[in-house]
Formats: C-alpha cells, sequence, structure tokens
C-alpha cells in the first residue's frame, strides 16, 4: 500500500493544480495535460493496483499476492528503464517482491467473494488505464484516437490481443504503451477471466449438488450402456426426474443438461451423491453383468427396500446369480427380441401385458 500511495499521491497533486475551469472536454483535457510524462501513466495505473490489491491482502486473499507481485515486478523493469531517478524506488519494490515471493504461503484464502471481486476489480483498473491511456496518447495513432469508443474498442482488441490492425502505433511512446496494455492483458486480464470462469463452473456444480440433496422419488440410472441412454431419454420425455451415473469419460453420451454424477460407478460415496438412498428406483445398467452386480450390492448396502432396483442381464447363463441379490426386476433384451419376434411371426396378439411379462422377471 506504500509503494502504491508513493507513486499515486504525487501524480494526484499534480492533477489537482492542473484541473481547472476550462477544461470541460474530457478528451481535450486528457489530450493537453503536460504532467503525465513518457512510462508515468503505466507507473500511476500499477501504484493504483498496488493500493487496492493491498486492501485484498488483508483478508489473506491469494490472487491478490500473486497480482500484487506481477505488479512489483513490472514497476522494477520501469525502474530500471528510467534510469539513476528511480533507483530508491527500485530497490524497494525488489524487497518488496522477494519477501512476497518468500511468504506468498500465508496468503491462503480461496474466498469466491474476494476472488470475484478482485478479478472484476483487476479488469476495470486494466480498462480505465488503457481507456485513458489511448485518449492521451490518441494523436499518436494512425487513425487518430479521438472519442472514449475508440478508446475501449482499441484497449479490448489489444488487452485480448486480437489485434485487427484497424488502428495503430505510430510513435514509440504510443508503441510502448500498446505493449504493456497488451502485457498486461495477457497477464491480468486473462487470468482473472480464468478466475472468473472457475467461480462459475463451482458455483454451477453447487446448484447441481444442492439439487442431488434435495431430490426424492427419482429414477437412478447406473451406467452408459445403450439401453442407459434411451431408458433416460424415455424417462425425461415422460417429465419424470432423474440422474445418471457415470465415469466421466462417458459423460458426452448424456444431454448436457442432464443432471450426472461422475466418478466410479460402484463406489458407495459416488451412488451417495445421486441420493440413492432416497430414491424411488435405482437401475444398473452397465454393459457388464459384473459392474451390474457390484452395483447392485453397493446400492443394497445403503439403500432400504423401499428401493426397488433393476438390472438387465447382458449374459443369460449369469440370471441365476444376478437373482441371489434379490433384485425387484431382471430383463434381458436378446430374449425380449426374441419372443417378441416369434408371436409376430406366429400372428398372436401383442398386447401392454405380453410386454410386461416378457421384460420382467421377479426375482
Amino acid at each position: 500500500m506504500i509503494n502504491g500511495l508513493w507513486l499515486t499521491l504525487p501524480v494526484l497533486y499534480k492533477y489537482s493544480h492542473h484541473f481547472g475551469k476550462d477544461t470541460g472536454e474530457f478528451v481535450h483535457w486528457m489530450q493537453t495535460l503536460g504532467f503525465f510524462h513518457l512510462l508515468e501513466l503505466p507507473r500511476f495505473a500499477l501504484g493504483t493496483c498496488l493500493v487496492l490489491f493491498s486492501i485484498f491482502m488483508f483478508t489473506g486473499a491469494r490472487l491478490a499476492c500473486f497480482f500484487s507481485i506481477f505488479a512489483l515486478f513490472l514497476l522494477l523493469v520501469l525502474d530500471i528503464t528510467l534510469g539513476s531517478a528511480y533507483f530508491i524506488h527500485g530497490i524497494y519494490s525488489f524487497v518488496l517482491l522477494v519477501l512476497l515471493l518468500h511468504y506468498w504461503k500465508r496468503f491462503p484464502n480461496y474466498s469466491i467473494s474476494n476472488t470475484a471481486g478482485l478479478a472484476l476489480l483487476s479488469i476495470a483498473i486494466l480498462i480505465v488505464y488503457s481507456v485513458l491511456g489511448s485518449l492521451y496518447l490518441g494523436s499518436h495513432f494512425n487513425p487518430k484516437i479521438s472519442d472514449i469508443f475508440q478508446a475501449f474498442y482499441f484497449s479490448v482488441v489489444s488487452m485480448t490481443t486480437v489485434g485487427y490492425g484497424d488502428i495503430v502505433p505510430v510513435t514509440i511512446e504510443s508503441r510502448l504503451f500498446t505493449i504493456s496494455v497488451v502485457f498486461l492483458g495477457i497477464t491480468i486480464f486473462t487470468t482473472s477471466v480464468v478466475y472468473l470462469a472457475g467461480i462459475a463452473a463451482t458455483d454451477t456444480r453447487k446448484i447441481v449438488n444442492k439439487r442431488l440433496l434435495k431430490m426424492k422419488d427419482h429414477y437412478v440410472i447406473v451406467g452408459v450402456s445403450q439401453v442407459a441412454v434411451f431408458v433416460y431419454k424415455g424417462l425425461k420425455k415422460r417429465g419424470l426426474q432423474t440422474v445418471i451415473v457415470c465415469d466421466e469419460k462417458h459423460r458426452d453420451l448424456f444431454p448436457a443438461d442432464a443432471l450426472v454424477v461422475s466418478g466410479e460407478v460402484t463406489d458407495i460415496a459416488t451412488l451417495d451423491k445421486a441420493s440413492v438412498k432416497d430414491a424411488r428406483c435405482v437401475m444398473a445398467l452397465e454393459q457388464s453383468d459384473v459392474e451390474n452386480t457390484y452395483i447392485l450390492l453397493a446400492v443394497k448396502k445403503m439403500a432400504s427396500d423401499k428401493v426397488k432396483t433393476i438390472t438387465m442381464i447382458n449374459e443369460e447363463g449369469n440370471r441365476n446369480k444376478l437373482q441371489l441379490l434379490h433384485v425387484d426386476y431382471i430383463f434381458s433384451l436378446p430374449e425380449v427380441g426374441s419372443e417378441v419376434l416369434m408371436k409376430y411371426l406366429s400372428g398372436e396378439a401383442i398386447d401392454n401385458n405380453t410386454i410386461a411379462d416378457l421384460v420382467i422377471h421377479h426375482s
């Protein structure tokens, strides 16, 4: 904070002496101020950042520590560039940089609110710095930057490193300024956006987890077989609450809006996340009878008899083994398919009761 005030207070003092009644036009005022020298504007912006970052560092925010380290490094580079006039400040910045690198573990706070606030604040400061700098050096660009909209456009294009080339810096001062905007955009802007995206993803997971915790009398599908996919579509079509349990690599088999619990399907902890104990029905629909057996054993261990269990037989020889688990319903697709075909070929009637007798075998 002291380092930041060291950089900002002298400039603010100069500013108070240059601002008068004849400076009503914002753009004209920005372009005619003479107290900002080459590289003084980025030093002022970095000083402002340090003051604000220090406030978050009092709460132990690690992101604030990271940004402060980066700001101090840039200040050290600027001090070396400017020569002996800034030697004392350069030494001070170097000492602070070393101390922060040594004690970074003392900033362990990953608070979502602090991280989001700091990330948004950093983006705002960078945009303000870029816009004001673009206006101040407006005549140093081709075409000339003469209004806030042009300055904002150039700032965003530079920060995101898109670089369309329709506005080009043509002097040393404007090129150095553009380099600073690009460099800050690659680091602070990109890091802030990544943190915000991570927070959004975390919040989405929390919302999903809350929905899962509140679920009761829902259907749980465990597995990634084609039967599992079609059963999910059927339940979804009928408006029934359904949770899928599968491994992460097969997540894309189901729609993006599906409630999916990723993990080891035979693990009790994974099944517990799907609120199996409060479900109406749990279906073990993996492509392996062994996997289905382990799934049913886990379900039986954690759920009461009120939770119905269903599984399919992939190999007919495993029917007797699966029946030992006292599954409520067991079905075999080859058997069902062949029986339906035979009834059709022989001209027998096929109704709902016939299908029910074929599909469902009480254990």
